[in-house]
Order: structure tokens, then C-alpha cells, then sequence
């Protein structure tokens, strides 16, 4: 899509009109995008971890109750 509208008139004038979205949280390069989706990419990773590890403490302390 062109960055650029040409609006011509009926009569010997031209508007140009430059959209630009710009929100300054959401300005980021590819580079800085990628950090950040690999740094919540390793929080959720973290987090899967410690409760796979926390079922496992919940079924061996439930299994050693039944006993």
C-alpha cells in the first residue's frame, strides 16, 4: 500500500495527505519486536515449568498420603 494519497482537484491544486500512525509503545524496530516476544516466549516457558513441577510435588505427596 502506498504511504502516500494524491487527491487531485477539479481545479489547479493537489493535496497530498501522509497518514502516519505512530504509538510510541508500539514503535518498534523488528530486532526490538523479537526481544521482546522471546522474553515473554521465556516467561510463559519458565512458568510451564513450575507447575509441571508443582504437580509433580502435588501427586507424590498425595500418592505418599494414601499409603
Amino acid at each position: 500500500m502506498d504511504p502516500q494519497q494524491v487527491i487531485e482537484c477539479a481545479t489547479a491544486c493537489t493535496v497530498t495527505v501522509v497518514h502516519v500512525i505512530s504509538i510510541p509503545p508500539f514503535d518498534l524496530s523488528l530486532e526490538e519486536a523479537g526481544q521482546i516476544s522471546g522474553a515473554v516466549l521465556l516467561v510463559w516457558a519458565v512458568g510451564a515449568v513450575f507447575r509441571e513441577v508443582a504437580h509433580m510435588i502435588d501427586r507424590k505427596t498425595s500418592s505418599t498420603e494414601q499409603e
